[in-house]
């Protein structure tokens, strides 16, 4: 029992982990994450809207310091969550990210809908691929 009066047994019950396949289907569902970058020492969080498809997370930038740290660094840290009924989802992805300049390439992410919420120009595409995926399912209330 721990200092909640909940022994580990119950604890276990509000949290889940999820599968790959669905983490895959909230990425894939999802049109808004966070994503963490770093550089020389800093950490920075970016909120930004993305599409996922065939295992890859795509999402548009303008030119600008987020795309200077990817150059340097190209390592990133991306998050979702979701609150479905009484659920609360959680899914973190760790992985690569590259520029993508190859017109036939920005052109397949253009097909799958992405486009940015602000009417702002980001002409950068961004692609990550992730070496790294975990989920969480969280029981809410009580």
């Amino acid at each position: 029992m721990n200092i909640s009066g909940q022994d580990r047994q119950e604890q276990e019950q509000r949290v889940r982990e999820l599968s790959l396949d669905e983490s895959w289907q909230l990425l894939e569902g999802a049109r808004f994450g966070r994503l963490g970058t770093a550089d020389v020492g800093r950490v920075d969080i970016t909120p930004l809207n993305i599409v996922a498809s065939h295992r890859h997370l795509y999402f548009r930038s303008a030119k600008g310091s987020k795309l200077t740290t990817l150059q340097l660094n190209p390592h990133v840290a991306f998050e979702i969550d979701s609150v479905q009924g009484g659920t609360a989802y959680s899914v973190m992805v760790r992985g690569t990210a590259r520029i993508l300049t190859d017109p036939e390439e920005t052109a397949k992410v253009d097909a799958l809908g992405l486009k940015p919420w602000l009417r702002t120009e980001k002409l950068e595409y961004v692609e990550i691929a992730p070496d790294y995926i975990t989920g969480r399912a969280f029981r809410l209330g009580d």
